[in-house]
């Protein structure tokens, strides 16, 4: 009598099923609150408990089949680098920041200033500054991101 273990396969088909469904071009359509209703703005904190305003937006998203996405937020302000699954419902991008960019010239002056914070580099000096999205829904058409524990990104897949 033999006995087969059938857990870790299972786990696997589950990641290839949401990578097939994630992979593509999505397009932000709305930011929802709990109750389903579309909100323009939600509002933060500063320490010192003065109110922000920030605008509920989310950027377009490709995910790419090589591990790849580019996130745009404006048409100046894309963000791109490599992406994986860390669980079943949770992605994780990976943000390359060019050492020569804007960007990247700010983080070697912040780093030398504040020389305890330390940024993830690649093998080139490129840093990499990492972040997840909780995917709570997603169909061949439609994704839902958790956004600030209290509202909901909503995403339609644009057909190719």
């Amino acid at each position: 009598m033999h006995e087969k273990d059938f857990s870790n396969q299972e786990n696997e088909l589950k990641f290839k099923n949401l990578e097939q469904l994630i992979i593509g071009k999505w397009e932000y359509i709305k930011t929802v609150d709990k109750e389903s209703n579309s909100i323009q703005h939600t509002i933060r904190k500063y320490p010192n408990g003065e109110e922000m305003k920030i605008i509920a937006s989310g950027p377009d998203i490709t995910i790419n089949k090589d591990g790849t996405y580019e996130k745009k937020f404006t048409e100046n302000n894309t963000d791109y680098g490599n992406w994986k699954f860390i669980s079943e419902k949770e992605i994780e991008y990976e943000m390359f920041i060019a050492r020569d960019s804007r960007q990247g010239k700010l983080i070697v002056q912040t780093q030398k200033l504040l020389p305890n914070k330390k940024w993830r580099q690649d093998e080139n000096g490129n840093f990499l500054d990492a972040s997840s999205d909780k995917i709570i829904g997603i169909t061949e058409n439609e994704m839902k991101v958790e956004y600030e524990k209290d509202y909901v990104l909503i995403y339609k897949k644009k057909s190719e």
